[in-house]
């Protein structure tokens, strides 16, 4: 299959849902990322910020319809790179790093919007807040001058048991609920699921789905 019917698949999956494709490009060539915004996708969504800002800056360098999501885990020395390049970091794990992004984009006379990243099953190898934690610092975070949390975020463990899946996100749904509840606030965005799990995060209520290998490799 080639990226236009890969993408014509997954869109039938969606159905009515209001889900947003992030096209995940870390493996995928110019070329390709090319044809995917000629087929009308508008998300793209890089795991490293040098490769993506020379995407950015080479392939669409004054492109305003294309928003870039930084979804792999961000070092506090790149912060300053990330600001008024990114629509979106997906991967906030911690206050020190929101505090960052926060001061950096005073500097900058930005907003930048975020999601905060949950473990939410737990897993020793994934970055990601705890639910304690998160709770905890959640309000600290929140009231940043220069930040916008829109949502949350997580990645789910490599399985195939559908149960296991479910539990991970609605998890994710359901924290997020409780957090519009418990701090009064709007959280609107779930970021979750990849290549092999978005079926199952569509039907758990998630807004953005991380897709690259479905996309972009011919089957």
């Amino acid at each position: 299959m080639c990226i236009e019917e890969n993408l014509k698949k997954i869109k039938e999956q969606i159905g009515n849902n209001n889900v947003k494709i992030i096209a995940v490009t870390k493996y995928a060539t110019d070329e390709q990322v090319i044809k995917a915004y000629s087929l009308g996708v508008q998300n793209f969504g890089e795991s490293y910020v040098q490769s993506a800002l020379k995407r950015i800056k080479e392939l669409f360098p004054s492109e305003k319809t294309i928003n870039w999501h930084l979804i792999g885990r961000l070092q506090k020395n790149k912060v300053k790179h990330v600001i008024k390049n990114f629509h979106l970091i997906h991967s906030v794990d911690s206050y020190e790093l929101a505090e960052a992004i926060n001061n950096c984009a005073i500097k900058k006379n930005s907003i930048q919007k975020l999601l905060l990243q949950v473990n939410i099953v737990q897993d020793p190898t994934k970055a990601g807040f705890s639910i304690d934690s998160l709770l905890k610092q959640f309000e600290e975070i929140n009231n940043l001058s220069n930040i916008e949390v829109i949502g949350l975020s997580t990645i789910a463990p490599h399985t195939s048991d559908e149960n296991l899946l479910k539990s991970c996100f609605m998890g994710l749904s359901n924290f997020k609920d409780e957090i519009n509840d418990k701090f009064q606030c709007n959280l609107n965005e779930l970021s979750m699921g990849m290549s092999n799990d978005y079926k199952v995060a569509i039907q758990c209520k998630a807004t953005m789905i991380r897709i690259g290998r479905a996309i972009f490799k011919r089957r």
